[in-house]
């Protein structure tokens, strides 16, 4: 079954390799928080219908696909598309901390083909899993047009910015990952070019932002390490 990202917000969901939370969320995206335990894994799954962007945070992470793998070490992107059967573990001693920006918002577009904890056959997690989130964890509200708000979370800099002139906002670093979570460039056909749930390099955004527009302006998280 699937079901709508709203029904997570506001509650921290327990898995057997760790937990997670919505950070974030709006009509067209859910950014999620993953805690995975040292050694631990996620199932080798697919989602379907939604593309996933993905950026490590802190720790290294194996992921693996259904006939290879790569490694991450923090900070690092990868994109996930639909369809595509993925599994990250965690492969530094103190676990790992991932961002998860999935769109559509369709928490249980899931399909798992392995599981390490027998959860094959089964649905995204619900009843006891699910537990009200703590007041120490980190949620973002979308800030005022022009306005960019920073964070500190596990040794990086997260710096959340809502611009209406795209242009206005350059990269400081060009190690930067830059995850797009509200509105989008568009060609002036209103073509979408660079859309909600797309995580890219600052040499990417930097090209397109000179040649297309944000219509209907444009947030952004931008991470560094610290």
């Amino acid at each position: 079954m699937v079901v709508p990202a709203k029904e997570f917000e506001n509650v921290e969901v327990k898995k057997p390799w760790g937990f997670e939370y919505m950070m974030y969320g709006n009509d067209d995206v859910a950014l999620w928080y993953l805690h995975l335990e040292p050694g631990a894994a996620t199932s080798l799954h697919c989602h379907p219908r939604k593309k996933t962007g993905l950026v490590l945070i802190f720790g290294e992470a194996e992921i693996s696909f259904l006939n290879d793998s790569a490694r991450m070490k923090a900070p690092s992107r990868m994109m996930i598309r639909p369809g595509l059967f993925h599994s990250t573990q965690a492969i530094s001693e103190d676990g790992i901390v991932l961002l998860e920006i999935e769109t559509p918002r369709l928490k249980g577009d899931l399909v798992r083909l392995e599981d390490t904890y027998g959860r094959k056959a089964q649905s995204y997690e619900d009843g006891p899993n699910i537990s009200p989130l703590g007041r120490n964890r980190l949620v973002f509200d979308t800030p005022e047009n022009d306005l960019a708000i920073d964070y500190k979370l596990h040794g990086c800099t997260l710096k959340l910015h809502r611009v209406t002139d795209a242009c206005a906002l350059q990269p400081r670093r060009q190690d930067d990952i830059i995850m797009i979570l509200d509105g989008g460039l568009y060609s002036p056909d209103e073509d979408p070019i660079l859309v909600a749930g797309d995580v890219v390099k600052p040499v990417t955004w930097q090209r397109l932002v000179n040649n297309f527009n944000a219509p209907k302006g444009i947030t952004v998280l931008t991470i560094n390490k610290s």
